[in-house]
């Protein structure tokens, strides 16, 4: 499946901010391992980058579900799709946290946090005023209670006697 130009736009913008989010973890690192509070070596650089490539992994992965069930007609099929989809997708950050965790090979904070970049991206998009979601489909209509075209009848001055009192 194509992605298309919309989605391409989103996913590059998310995979530009999650490097710059990592270059700036780096340079953090790199910075405390001056004072001598961190280990600024392999495992940093390697737990980011797998971690950024989970993170925009993620993010594509959303894309493309959302792309393919747009066209589904049936409401079930599509709930139950897009909810697999998370579900996976979930999974395979649970395990990427775990083994980030636990694995020798890399500095478990900087093999987690880039999971956050998705996000941080988002934030700032928005606050910059960047990203701005779609417009409604319609045109706006704005109702008032004060524009009522035709006024209610006015009530009878006589009441009407229409039984069941005796």
């Amino acid at each position: 499946m194509k992605l298309q130009p919309e989605s391409k736009k989103e996913l590059t913008r998310i995979a530009c901010g999650t490097a710059i989010c990592t270059a700036v973890m780096w340079v953090i690192f790199a910075a405390l391992h001056l004072v001598g509070w961190v280990k600024f070596d392999y495992t940093v650089v390697l737990g980011s980058l797998i971690g950024a490539a989970v993170a925009i992994g993620n993010f594509a992965g959303i894309c493309l579900v959302c792309q393919k069930v747009i066209d589904e007609q049936d409401e079930k099929r599509r709930k139950a799709t897009l909810q697999a989809s998370y579900n996976v997708r979930m999974l395979l950050q649970a395990v990427w946290i775990i083994v980030a965790i636990g694995a020798p090979v890399f500095q478990p904070f900087a093999g987690v946090l880039p999971l956050l970049f998705p996000r941080v991206t988002i934030y700032y998009l928005q606050i910059t005023g960047k990203y701005k979601p779609l417009a409604p489909a319609g045109p706006s209509v704005d109702v008032s209670v004060e524009d009522d075209p035709e006024p209610a009848p006015e009530l009878e001055a006589e009441p009407r006697d229409e039984g069941g009192e005796t």
